[in-house]
Parts: C-alpha cells; sequence; structure tokens
C-alpha cells in the first residue's frame, strides 16, 4: 500500500480506553528540523506520550505499543496497515487444530538476543507464562492459554475454549519474547506466584533484553525514549540506526510537521487537525475508532430511552453525512460497531441514513409527544475532534424530528463514573480495540455483557435473534465466516440495541515526503518503526 502525499489514505480495532486519553502528556519535545544532521540516521517520532512502561507483559499504553514493537519480537505480527492475518516473525510457521483449541509454533533458526545468546523455545514458554501470571492490563488476550514446548523449536499454545483468534493475539507487543535468563536474574518471574513476586519492571523500563530490531537506549517517560539499532538483528535491518520518540502536544506537533524537511513523523494530528498541513507531507490512516451513542434500556433509569420506537425515532433522525463531516479527512458515516479497519466491518454502502419524516412518525407511535433526555458526554477533544461539537450537531438533528435533548457535558472522569454506574440515560462516546480481534466486542456488548449492563440492557430486555446471533459469532471457528457472523449481528444491533453509530474516523501517521513505509497500523503500535525507510 503506497503512501499518498496529503490525501489520507483508509483501509480495512473492546472499548476505547477514555481514561487514558485523560492522562496524555502535552508537553513540546523539541523544535522539529532535520533529524540527520549527525552522521547516525535518525528518525524521529514526535507523539503525545500515553507511557506507563516499557515491560512487555506490562505494557499497554500507545507509546509504549510503539517502543515495545521495535523491541521484542513476537511469533507472528503483521504488515503495514494490514490487521487482517498475522505473518510469521519469530514462528515461520504454525498449524492449528480443527477445535482451534491447539496451536503449534514452529520457531526459525539463528534468532539470537541483543546480547547475541540463541532465542529458544524456553525464552517463549518463559515470556507467554510470565504475560499470563503477571496479571498486568494485557495478561487478559492470554488468560485461558496456556504454554509448553515439544522442543528447542516448537512451542506449543492451547486455549482453554475453543479461539481461532490465538495467532492475533501473539502478534501483539505484551506477548514480546524476553531473554529469560537475563529476565529471570533481574527479577522476572513466571510461576503462578508472578502477580507478587515479578520485581523485573524497572529493569524492563530502563533496558530492553530482546530480539527486535531496536534496543532502548534511554528512557525518560515525561520527555523521550531513545531506540537505537540492534546490531545483532536477524532480520533485516532498519534504515534507521536510530529513533527517537519526543513527547509533544498535538498543537505543537503540527506547527512542527509544517516546517519539517526530512524523517519525521508525528501520531496524533488527525480529523480537522490535518487541514492546513503542506501539501508535501505524506497521511496514512485507517479508520480504526467508531463513535456511538448508548441509550438506557432500563425504564427505571428513564422511560423515554427504554421506549424501543423512541430509540427507533432517534436513530432515524440523524444526519450521519452531516456527522461525518465534522470529524474531517478520513471519516464515514457509521455503518456498525465495526470499524473499517478491521474484519467484519459493514460495507460502506450499509451507513445509516436520515428519515426525520419516519422519527417523527415512530414518536407518534410511541405516544411520545415533545420527550425531553439529558445527553451526557466527555468535554473533550478526541482525535481532533471536539466532541461537545458533535453533541450540539446530534442534539440539533433531533429537535427537527421533535426531541429535545439537554446537553450535558462533564468532565472525563464524572462521565466515566456516571457511565460505569448506570444511570446516564443518553451519552455518547468514541471505542477503539484494544486489539485488532472485532469479535471480541461480543463479550462486551452483547445484551447482558458489562458495557451492555451499563446501559441496562439485560438479556431479558434484548431480542433473542441477537442473543442468538452472538452466540453464533463465538460458536464459529472459521474466520472469514466469524466475519460475515459478525456482519449479521452488527445488522440486528442496528435494528434494537442501545447502540446508535455515528461514525468512524481514522488514526493517522503524517510523515515527511522523504520517508517510506510510515503506514499507520491498528493492531496497536501505531507505526512499525523499524519498517519505515529513506526513499
Amino acid at each position: 500500500m503506497s503512501v499518498s502525499p496529503r490525501r489520507l489514505r483508509t483501509g480495512a480495532l473492546a472499548l476505547a480506553t477514555l481514561a487514558v486519553i485523560s492522562t496524555t502528556a502535552c508537553t513540546a519535545g523539541g523544535s522539529g528540523g532535520n533529524a540527520n544532521s549527525g552522521e547516525a540516521k535518525t528518525l524521529t517520532v514526535n507523539t503525545s506520550f500515553v507511557l506507563k512502561t516499557l515491560d512487555p507483559g506490562r505494557v499497554y499504553e500507545a507509546t509504549g505499543l510503539t517502543a515495545v514493537h521495535a523491541l521484542y519480537d513476537t511469533l507472528l505480527t503483521f504488515e503495514g496497515s494490514d490487521v487482517g492475518k498475522p505473518v510469521p516473525a519469530l514462528a515461520e510457521s504454525y498449524d492449528a487444530s480443527p477445535d482451534a483449541k491447539t496451536f503449534t509454533f514452529k520457531l526459525r533458526s539463528g534468532v539470537t538476543f541483543a546480547d547475541g545468546s540463541p532465542l529458544t523455545a524456553d525464552d517463549v514458554v518463559f515470556s507467554l507464562n510470565r504475560l499470563k501470571n503477571i496479571k498486568g492490563s494485557p495478561a487478559v488476550t492470554v488468560s485461558e492459554l496456556s504454554v509448553s514446548k515439544t522442543d528447542d523449536s516448537t512451542v506449543v499454545v492451547t486455549s482453554a475454549t475453543p479461539n481461532p483468534n490465538v495467532p492475533v493475539v501473539l502478534a501483539m507487543p505484551s506477548t514480546g519474547v524476553l531473554n529469560a535468563e537475563v529476565a529471570r536474574d533481574n527479577g522476572a518471574k513466571d510461576g503462578a506466584d508472578a502477580a507478587q513476586g515479578d520485581t523485573a519492571q524497572q529493569y524492563l523500563d530502563t533496558n530492553s533484553i530482546g530480539s527486535g530490531p531496536y534496543v532502548l537506549k534511554s528512557y525518560e517517560p515525561e520527555s523521550q525514549v531513545v531506540l537505537e539499532a540492534n546490531p545483532n538483528y536477524w532480520g533485516d535491518k532498519p534504515q534507521f540506526e536510530r529513533v527517537v520518540l519526543r513527547n509533544m502536544d498535538v498543537q505543537t506537533q503540527k506547527l512542527t510537521m509544517q516546517r519539517a524537511e526530512t524523517a519525521e513523523i508525528s501520531l496524533d494530528i488527525s480529523g480537522k487537525l490535518l487541514d492546513g498541513l503542506p501539501e508535501s507531507l505524506q497521511t496514512s490512516g485507517v479508520q480504526d475508532t467508531v463513535y456511538f451513542l448508548f441509550l438506557n434500556a432500563d425504564p427505571a433509569v428513564s422511560a423515554v430511552t427504554a421506549n424501543p420506537k423512541f430509540n427507533q425515532a432517534l436513530r432515524a433522525a440523524i444526519d450521519y453525512q452531516g456527522i461525518a463531516a465534522l470529524y474531517g479527512e478520513g471519516a464515514a458515516p457509521g455503518a456498525g460497531l465495526v470499524a473499517p479497519a478491521f474484519p467484519g466491518t459493514l460495507p460502506a454502502s450499509e451507513a445509516s441514513t436520515r428519515d426525520v419524516a419516519k422519527a417523527k412518525a415512530l414518536l407518534a407511535e410511541a405516544g411520545l409527544t415533545d420527550p425531553t433526555v439529558k445527553f451526557n458526554y466527555p468535554a473533550i477533544t478526541y482525535k481532533g475532534v471536539d466532541l461537545g461539537t458533535v453533541a450540539t450537531k446530534v442534539q440539533g438533528d433531533a429537535a427537527e424530528a421533535g426531541i429535545t435533548l439537554e446537553l450535558n457535558p462533564q468532565p472525563l472522569t464524572t462521565f466515566l463514573d456516571e457511565m460505569r454506574s448506570g444511570k446516564s440515560p443518553l451519552g455518547f462516546t468514541p471505542q477503539s480495540l484494544n486489539y485488532p480481534v472485532a469479535d471480541s466486542l461480543i463479550n462486551n456488548m452483547a445484551p447482558g455483557q458489562a458495557t451492555a449492563l451499563r446501559s441496562g440492557w439485560t438479556v431479558e430486555r434484548a431480542d433473542p435473534a441477537i442473543v442468538a446471533a452472538g452466540e453464533k459469532v463465538t460458536e464459529t471457528l472459521d474466520l472469514a465466516a466469524r466475519a460475515t457472523a459478525m456482519q449479521e449481528w452488527q445488522r440486528l444491533m442496528n435494528q434494537s440495541s442501545p447502540y446508535i453509530v455515528l461514525a468512524s474516523n481514522s488514526s493517522t501517521v503524517v510523515a515527511t515526503a522523504d520517508l517510506t513505509g510510515a503506514d499507520y497500523s491498528a493492531a496497536g503500535w501505531q507505526v512499525d518503526v523499524a519498517a519505515v525507510g529513506l526513499r
């Protein structure tokens, strides 16, 4: 997939970590300009740091994932913007059992860690067991997995339940393979007591012990992280000998990129913020974020939003094309809960459309005259878009159909607390996937699941067809067929779930014209810095 000058490329990620949004640092990291003034070729990556650790077993935040992906190899990986199919990395091949419970990985020969020692199956087993047992944030992805080896080059991963997405999980940066001997020497544990006994994080924040294309040179979590090329890397050598991740707020990123000339990337300029950038810059993006309304289905919270006819009336009242326009380049009207970046998305032709006359008729059928509902939303700007602007547009659209929405902007923490309490009658939020498995939405948003219960949506209040459609997704082991089942689930959800999908928009990599391979990835690491080169 080629990179186009100043024309956003969009391509085919369980709920957005909204709490993380509020912690993003906003400090300028430098003045930009030519990053290669010295002899060593340096790639500069500007991003507003969301960074807590570089320990693969604990890493969960965006900036950490970008760095860890460059420092540690995984069994499988993704190339460029394609998150549809994992490709070989440490594992040259793998086999899956018909019941999707047993996955056998054949390790490639000749792989060494950065210190020159060989990587074997023991290191893989140790790393995956440690990830599971220290029970950090990313451990949920491997909680049902068991890991063993049959010989020094063969690893067997077993799932307690059928799970065709195991290969995708094993491409995530948190499954990066550590040098087990060095890790143990510095406090790492992989046993059942690891959650209490593992003390390796401090060491791993300042030392990398992986086999990736880069090694960690310096770690300053408030300002910058510096990577240097691994001289013992087994794969294709990265073109840049040095990568500097700089902590920089998004407005400063935009100013920096407006004058940048060589080897510079920014990760947070998206949406309307792309306006005004020089045409010479490159942009790469995929629609990986969905924005949706949630209506409370519990009559005790709101008799209005719990009314199925009101639900359908509000759906019909919204100007989806107009809302998508508020998001700028790379946005599209909402079709379903799966963003276009992932398998299982609905085609653009199925995007929702407006019908004000239908909305008014549905309100009449519901026996509702001038209904009024409190509309909560977080008072933040996300991916270049002020969510208040979108909420005001929804309010205006609803008013044309006879629905009054009382806007209630809230600080993020207040919004989250009220949403989690299940007391919000109507709310608005973005959603991204923490790892590229769209059917993980079933575990969150299907009736009776955690996110659904925050909207009072129990199994008893749901259409039985939706429940059955969700069960079909999880029972389908072929990934192509599962993606089709996800589409059918979304179509039913669009008819009667408490979620109204407004739009999807793109995360974006903005790069100088001299770079190749600066593709945005929805796999979590944003950009594969080792794949970036000079033209």
